[in-house]
């Protein structure tokens, strides 16, 4: 089953991304404690798995699933299911109480959704980044089973249960060889609108097409890897971010005061050099950042640098003292992951 053990990282990957971008796109950081609290499956209406495990009739290879035997142990033990590699044969799929196999297919839809077959410049490319992917699970908890209705208490909950290095690993074996079979069968059986050139085609990708999305994406993973393993590492790079927060809190604090002196009709002297000093220390903040990122990941954006090392802080801020050991186990994982969509786009040739 080796060649089917090719997408084992990537979710455990997104599912650290997706539960971060909750806590990243609120729109103010939360000053109360965190309010920790038990991510139950609801008990009336257990989450239905997707057509491709339990039968889909459109795609292929079959995925008919078994009677699966009630849960009657709390906390529940993952539901088995089965369904069939793409040689036929029977695997279980055991989905977890809260990240469920929705989060799965989700997430193969947003590596689809974004690769052109035909780019403007005549080639592959694909549009997935770490920016795209929080904003794609930023604004709902899409695949996660939650008992709460209040959003932030909810992505508390889910960063709580998902974020550390054991439950990344856990995720990780439950979803690996289900993930790449429903990533690949999707591409190749299920019709989508996809860019081509400067038109819009609605159609499956060819062989081709689906080992050029998985080179692309292979290697934007390495990337990720190498920037994961710096902040894991380097705490440096945390005390930057802090820096530069508290530069941005100083250019508010001296803008205020400028104001204030314009509406007191004072001498806006000393107050507009002391906001012009305090918004050149915030850059040179920035750039440091940038700078240290940089060396790590050369073909990344600035803008996306600076993005993540955002990201990381409000994580870091936020967690635990398993935060900067998840960072870590997440780089071992997408470097893996990264040399295994190579191997999986060759086996395609």
């Amino acid at each position: 089953m080796k060649d089917r053990r090719t997408a084992i990282i990537l979710f455990a990957t997104a599912v650290m991304f997706a539960v971060g971008a909750y806590l990243l796109f609120s729109q103010s950081e939360d000053k109360h404690p965190v309010i920790r609290e038990k991510v139950v499956q609801p008990a009336e209406a257990p989450p239905k798995a997707p057509d491709w495990v339990s039968g889909g009739a459109e795609v292929k290879p079959d995925y008919s699933s078994s009677d699966a035997a009630p849960k009657d142990v709390t906390p529940p033990p993952p539901e088995e299911k089965t369904a069939a590699d793409s040689d036929g044969k029977v695997m279980e799929v055991a989905e977890d109480r809260v990240v469920t196999l929705t989060f799965m297919e989700s997430l193969a839809d947003f590596l689809l959704d974004r690769f052109r077959p035909k780019g403007p410049k005549g080639k592959p490319e694909s549009l997935a980044s770490i920016v795209a992917l929080n904003k794609y699970y930023g604004r709902e908890l899409d695949g996660f089973v939650v008992s709460n209705n209040d959003i932030l208490t909810a992505r508390k909950s889910v960063l709580d249960y998902a974020y550390n290095p054991a439950m990344l690993e856990t995720l990780y074996s439950l979803y690996a060889e289900p993930f790449m079979v429903n990533l690949v069968d999707t591409a190749a059986n299920r019709e989508r609108e996809y860019a081509v050139g400067n038109a819009k085609e609605r159609r499956t990708l060819t062989n081709d097409e689906i080992r050029a999305m998985l080179r692309l994406n292979g290697r934007r993973i390495e990337q990720a890897a190498d920037l994961f393993r710096a902040l894991g590492e380097n705490p440096a790079i945390t005390e930057m971010a802090a820096r530069y927060r508290r530069s941005a809190k100083a250019v508010e604090r001296a803008n205020v005061q400028l104001q204030d002196a314009i509406a007191a009709e004072k001498d806006m002297g000393e107050a507009g050099d002391r906001l012009k000093s305090a918004i050149l220390q915030r850059e040179r903040n920035k750039a440091e950042i940038i700078s240290a990122l940089k060396q790590v990941c050369h073909a990344c954006s600035e803008s996306e640098l600076f993005y993540l090392s955002e990201w990381s802080y409000r994580r870091v801020v936020n967690g635990s003292d398993e935060t900067l050991k998840a960072f870590t186990a997440t780089a071992i994982i997408l470097d893996d992951l990264a040399s295994r969509f190579g191997e999986q786009a060759d086996r395609l040739e």
